[in-house]
Order: structure tokens, then C-alpha cells, then sequence
């Protein structure tokens, strides 16, 4: 699911969806992930946890995270590459 705007549109979970990336903090993603717990699906962000502007690292942290859900702090283009080498996918 890729969306720009603050309120997600209802999107159905593939039945055989085991977890749920959530990449980037600007976009309101918290009914989408609701709806993924509810599933029972593991969630998964990648992000930064923090902007930068000017040479400094601001702190931005994920407001939708829950304990148990697991967050990458990285930069989206290195660690999607990394994920694709570890599942065996050429990117």
C-alpha cells in the first residue's frame, strides 16, 4: 500500500498476509495497522525515526508503534536492499 494522503482509504489484506510494512512516518498509517492487529498480523516499520535539515538530525519518533512490533531504523533504500539480498530477490 503506498498512500500520500492523512487518511488511508480502506484497503483489503490479502488472505494469505502474514505482516504489514510500514515505511516512513509522514502519512497517518495508524487505522491501516488496527486493522492489521486486529488480523492478528505482525507489523514491521522502517524508518528513520527522525529528519534531516540542515546537517541536523532531528528526532521524529513513530507515534503508531506497539510493543511487539519491530522497528528498523534505516534509511528505506538500504534496508529494503538488504531485506531483498536476505530473501534471496533481485533488486
Amino acid at each position: 500500500m503506498r498512500r500520500y494522503d492523512q487518511r488511508t482509504p480502506h484497503m483489503p489484506f490479502p488472505d494469505d498476509a502474514k505482516a504489514l510494512l510500514v515505511i516512513g512516518l509522514h502519512a497517518d498509517r495508524r487505522s491501516v495497522q488496527a486493522r492489521a492487529r486486529e488480523r492478528g498480523l505482525k507489523i514491521f516499520y522502517l524508518d528513520t525515526e527522525g529528519v534531516t535539515e540542515n546537517g541536523v538530525h532531528k528526532p521524529y519518533l513513530i507515534e503508531g508503534a506497539r510493543e511487539g512490533d519491530v522497528v528498523v531504523r534505516s534509511e528505506a533504500t538500504p534496508a529494503l536492499l538488504h531485506l531483498a539480498k536476505l530473501l534471496n530477490v533481485n533488486a
